[in-house]
Protein backbone atom coordinates (compact mmCIF):
# COMPACT_ATOMS: atom_id res chain seq x y z
CA UNK A 1 0.00 0.00 0.00
CA UNK A 2 1.11 3.53 -0.55
CA UNK A 3 -0.02 7.10 -0.04
CA UNK A 4 -2.51 6.94 -2.93
CA UNK A 5 -4.20 3.96 -1.29
CA UNK A 6 -4.23 5.86 1.99
CA UNK A 7 -5.84 8.91 0.44
CA UNK A 8 -8.45 6.72 -1.21
CA UNK A 9 -9.07 5.00 2.14
CA UNK A 10 -9.50 8.39 3.84
CA UNK A 11 -12.04 9.53 1.24
CA UNK A 12 -14.00 6.27 1.55
CA UNK A 13 -13.84 6.52 5.36
CA UNK A 14 -15.10 10.12 5.24
CA UNK A 15 -18.02 9.09 3.04
CA UNK A 16 -18.82 6.14 5.30
CA UNK A 17 -18.48 8.33 8.38
CA UNK A 18 -21.04 10.79 7.15
CA UNK A 19 -23.40 8.51 5.22
CA UNK A 20 -23.42 5.17 7.03
CA UNK A 21 -22.14 5.66 10.58
CA UNK A 22 -25.12 7.73 11.80
CA UNK A 23 -27.16 4.53 11.51
CA UNK A 24 -24.82 2.68 13.90
CA UNK A 25 -24.55 3.53 17.55
CA UNK A 26 -22.38 1.82 20.15
CA UNK A 27 -22.74 2.98 23.76
CA UNK A 28 -24.82 5.86 22.42
CA UNK A 29 -22.08 7.28 20.17
CA UNK A 30 -20.97 6.79 16.59
CA UNK A 31 -17.45 5.54 15.85
CA UNK A 32 -15.15 8.06 14.21
CA UNK A 33 -13.72 6.12 11.28
CA UNK A 34 -11.41 8.95 10.29
CA UNK A 35 -9.56 8.96 13.61
CA UNK A 36 -9.44 5.18 13.72
CA UNK A 37 -8.11 4.93 10.17
CA UNK A 38 -5.48 7.63 10.65
CA UNK A 39 -4.17 6.13 13.89
CA UNK A 40 -4.13 2.59 12.48
CA UNK A 41 -2.37 3.79 9.35
CA UNK A 42 0.14 5.78 11.41
CA UNK A 43 0.87 2.77 13.63
CA UNK A 44 1.36 0.33 10.78
CA UNK A 45 2.68 2.43 7.90
CA UNK A 46 4.59 5.20 9.65
CA UNK A 47 4.36 8.94 10.10
CA UNK A 48 5.33 10.01 6.57
CA UNK A 49 2.15 8.65 5.00
CA UNK A 50 0.01 9.76 7.95
CA UNK A 51 1.25 13.34 7.66
CA UNK A 52 -0.10 13.45 4.12
CA UNK A 53 -3.37 11.75 5.03
CA UNK A 54 -4.28 13.93 8.04
CA UNK A 55 -4.87 17.16 6.06
CA UNK A 56 -6.67 15.22 3.32
CA UNK A 57 -8.96 13.69 5.95
CA UNK A 58 -9.66 17.07 7.54
CA UNK A 59 -10.43 18.60 4.17
CA UNK A 60 -12.68 15.70 3.11
CA UNK A 61 -14.66 15.75 6.35
CA UNK A 62 -14.83 19.54 6.22
CA UNK A 63 -16.34 19.46 2.73
CA UNK A 64 -18.83 16.70 3.50
CA UNK A 65 -19.89 17.55 7.05
CA UNK A 66 -22.29 20.26 8.15
CA UNK A 67 -19.74 21.81 10.51
CA UNK A 68 -17.83 24.98 9.62
CA UNK A 69 -15.20 24.39 6.95
CA UNK A 70 -11.83 23.90 8.57
CA UNK A 71 -13.14 22.68 11.91
CA UNK A 72 -12.34 19.04 11.14
CA UNK A 73 -8.87 20.08 9.94
CA UNK A 74 -8.36 21.97 13.20
CA UNK A 75 -9.65 19.04 15.27
CA UNK A 76 -7.37 16.56 13.45
CA UNK A 77 -4.30 18.83 13.60
CA UNK A 78 -3.05 17.45 16.97
CA UNK A 79 -2.66 14.07 15.27
CA UNK A 80 0.39 15.47 13.51
CA UNK A 81 2.05 15.85 16.91
CA UNK A 82 1.31 12.19 17.68
CA UNK A 83 2.94 10.77 14.56
CA UNK A 84 6.34 10.21 16.17
CA UNK A 85 5.07 8.05 19.02
CA UNK A 86 5.66 4.94 16.90
CA UNK A 87 9.37 5.69 16.65
CA UNK A 88 9.75 6.00 20.44
CA UNK A 89 9.22 2.21 20.74
CA UNK A 90 8.02 2.42 24.34
CA UNK A 91 6.67 -1.12 23.97
CA UNK A 92 7.33 -3.88 21.44
CA UNK A 93 3.82 -3.87 20.03
CA UNK A 94 2.44 -1.27 17.66
CA UNK A 95 -1.11 -2.02 18.81
CA UNK A 96 -0.93 -0.77 22.41
CA UNK A 97 0.36 2.70 21.50
CA UNK A 98 -2.26 2.83 18.74
CA UNK A 99 -5.04 2.13 21.23
CA UNK A 100 -3.73 4.81 23.60
CA UNK A 101 -3.35 7.29 20.74
CA UNK A 102 -6.88 6.54 19.58
CA UNK A 103 -8.25 7.36 23.02
CA UNK A 104 -6.19 10.56 23.26
CA UNK A 105 -6.97 11.63 19.69
CA UNK A 106 -10.69 11.06 20.23
CA UNK A 107 -10.68 13.11 23.42
CA UNK A 108 -8.80 15.93 21.70
CA UNK A 109 -11.02 15.83 18.59
CA UNK A 110 -14.27 15.92 20.57
CA UNK A 111 -12.93 18.63 22.89
CA UNK A 112 -12.07 20.83 19.91
CA UNK A 113 -15.60 20.33 18.58
CA UNK A 114 -17.05 21.30 21.98
CA UNK A 115 -14.77 24.33 22.22
CA UNK A 116 -15.91 25.45 18.78
CA UNK A 117 -19.50 25.31 19.99
CA UNK A 118 -18.57 27.50 22.96
CA UNK A 119 -16.74 29.96 20.71
CA UNK A 120 -19.78 30.19 18.41
CA UNK A 121 -21.94 31.26 21.36
CA UNK A 122 -23.61 27.99 22.22
CA UNK A 123 -23.42 26.64 25.74
CA UNK A 124 -22.42 22.98 25.75
CA UNK A 125 -23.01 21.06 28.95
CA UNK A 126 -19.40 20.20 29.74
CA UNK A 127 -19.86 17.51 32.39
CA UNK A 128 -22.63 15.75 30.49
CA UNK A 129 -20.65 15.99 27.25
CA UNK A 130 -17.60 14.45 28.86
CA UNK A 131 -19.56 11.61 30.43
CA UNK A 132 -22.01 10.99 27.58
CA UNK A 133 -19.89 11.73 24.51
CA UNK A 134 -16.14 11.99 25.09
CA UNK A 135 -15.54 8.91 27.24
CA UNK A 136 -17.88 6.55 25.31
CA UNK A 137 -16.49 7.82 21.99
CA UNK A 138 -12.93 7.11 23.12
CA UNK A 139 -13.90 3.57 24.18
CA UNK A 140 -15.82 2.88 20.96
CA UNK A 141 -13.02 4.18 18.75
CA UNK A 142 -10.49 2.04 20.64
CA UNK A 143 -12.67 -1.01 20.03
CA UNK A 144 -13.18 -0.21 16.35
CA UNK A 145 -9.43 0.30 15.99
CA UNK A 146 -8.73 -3.39 16.57
CA UNK A 147 -10.19 -4.79 13.32
CA UNK A 148 -9.08 -1.75 11.29
CA UNK A 149 -5.54 -2.09 12.62
CA UNK A 150 -5.55 -5.78 11.70
CA UNK A 151 -6.79 -5.11 8.17
CA UNK A 152 -4.24 -2.39 7.50
CA UNK A 153 -1.46 -4.49 8.98
CA UNK A 154 -2.50 -7.45 6.85
CA UNK A 155 -2.60 -5.24 3.76
CA UNK A 156 0.83 -3.84 4.61
CA UNK A 157 2.61 -7.18 4.88
CA UNK A 158 4.88 -8.07 2.04
CA UNK A 159 4.37 -11.81 1.94
CA UNK A 160 7.09 -12.32 -0.67
CA UNK A 161 9.81 -11.13 1.71
CA UNK A 162 8.80 -13.30 4.63
CA UNK A 163 10.55 -16.56 5.22
CA UNK A 164 8.52 -19.72 5.12
CA UNK A 165 9.86 -20.87 8.51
Amino acid sequence: MNIAAGILAVIVAALLQLAVMPAFSIFGVHPNLIIVLLIAWMATRGPQEALVMIPVAGFAVGLLDSQPLGLAMLALAPLTLMTNVRELRLVESDLLPAVVLTVVATLVYETVILLSLAVRGERPEWVESILDVLVPAAIVNALVLLPVFGLIRLGSLDLRRQRAF
